[in-house]
């Protein structure tokens, strides 16, 4: 027999599935690009995921200012890969509180030079872009200032367009976070090995804090089975 802690749980996990309303379809955005191994890698994680929970869900790429006033007011139901210190700047909003995946920060030049952190771009770099909207980017970035400018552009395809094309000396970008038309571009100039490691995690819209719990109990069991590990075998192409 179940004892009365094990049953409290189940029950705990089970209304909050529940909670949300079975056969309702949860929208949830990612700032990734539709082509990225980042994207493909959450679409397949959140269908699992939710599979699991008895939940519909669906992933949409937007821009990441939009996904994250978008779930300010409601309009979807969460965001798929905002690091933690999003939480920090949207209170409102409710972390499952495991990391679906890691993302690696690298630094991409037209010719090699030795970076092995975020301050070793000031030893050669006097412009930096990185994607609008990649806000924990921008507070590097802004940490290295004066002894740099930053750019933000559209797209990691833009940031490493104007890097070749000499406007900028540096481009951070998400080792997923390429478009595989973009791919081709890093073939022409060089990528750093990781200046950041980060966790990436999923943010709900307080409508839906009841499903934190059961969908982190869901992660955790993904994690052990190897599930994130073989997604990434799957759509991690660079190395």
């Amino acid at each position: 027999m179940l004892g009365f802690s094990t049953r409290l749980i189940i029950t705990t996990l089970t209304a909050g599935v529940a909670s949300a309303g079975v056969g309702a379809e949860l929208v949830f955005g990612t700032t990734h690009d539709a082509n990225s191994p980042a994207y493909h890698y959450a679409h397949d994680y959140l269908r699992q995921l939710c599979n699991e929970n008895q939940l519909r869900c669906v992933l949409r790429s937007l821009p990441g200012r939009r996904g994250e006033a978008m779930l300010a007011i409601g309009k979807i139901d969460g965001e798929f890969g905002r690091v933690k210190a999003y939480g920090i700047r949207h209170p409102e909003s409710v972390r499952v509180e495991e990391p679906f995946n890691v993302s690696q920060t690298r630094i991409f030049t037209r010719q090699q030079q030795d970076i092995g952190n975020w301050q070793s771009l000031t030893s050669f770099a006097r412009t930096v872009s990185y994607k609008r909207g990649v806000f924990l980017y921008q507070q590097r970035l802004e940490a290295l200032r004066p002894a740099i400018q930053l750019h933000d552009v559209q797209s990691e395809a833009a940031c490493l367009q104007v890097v070749l094309a000499r406007h900028s000396d540096a481009c951070v970008f998400d080792d997923g976070g390429v478009s595989t038309e973009a791919q081709h571009l890093l073939k022409q100039g060089y990528s750093s090995a990781s200046v950041e490691d980060l966790p990436l995690y999923i943010y709900l819209d307080k409508k839906h804090a009841a499903l934190a719990v059961p969908l982190a109990a869901t992660a955790k069991r993904m994690l052990t089975r190897g599930i994130p590990a073989q997604l990434r075998r799957s759509y991690y192409e660079l190395k």
